[in-house]
């Protein structure tokens, strides 16, 4: 094989390292995420709400999610009676609060759970036509922008291209 065969070879190798590590999710560490709400809430809030109608990749939508290691991304259609589709981007809940009864007193102790799995789910109608739910959960920082279609594409281009540098 000639030097550029082993260059390719390397290269390949190390392109492949960088990509597994990058990739790799930190179970221990929050995430931040896209926040962004289909409409106002009913109910009063003093905390900024962002419609997603206005999602724009900008810094204002970007939140620290303290109790998450995944992001959420849920898309809503409703037909009543004409097509209303709506998202919903922001932390995945995952907090878990117990109390807890120590030397006499009670202890809030929190812990985050980990229920969930990257990718994207339907949420089963039952037999309601009317509307229909999608869940993408994903872990990775600012992870949950793009749909599920062009986070499959990125990961088939990769998949392409190491194929393609292999000799």
């Amino acid at each position: 094989m000639t030097t550029n065969g082993y260059n390719v070879i390397n290269f390949t190798i190390i392109a492949v390292c960088v990509i597994g590590i990058t990739n790799i999710p930190n179970v221990e560490s929050a995430v931040r995420c896209f926040k962004c709400l289909p409409a106002l809430p009913q109910y009063y809030t003093n905390e900024t709400i962002r419609l997603c109608k206005d999602f724009d990749y900008s810094d204002k939508f970007i939140v620290d999610c303290p109790y998450s290691t995944y992001c959420v991304k849920k898309i809503t259609s409703a037909k009543i009676p004409t097509a209303i589709n709506g998202t919903e981007r922001n932390c995945a809940n995952q907090k878990h609060v117990i109390q807890n009864y120590h030397h006499g007193q009670w202890h809030q102790e929190v812990s985050v759970e980990e229920p969930y799995t990257p990718g994207c789910h339907k949420i089963n109608d039952k037999g309601a036509r009317t509307s229909s739910m999608e869940y993408c959960y994903c872990n990775s920082d600012l992870c949950n922008s793009a749909s599920s279609y062009n986070v499959q594409l990125g990961v088939g281009f990769v998949i392409a291209l190491i194929i393609f540098l292999l000799p």
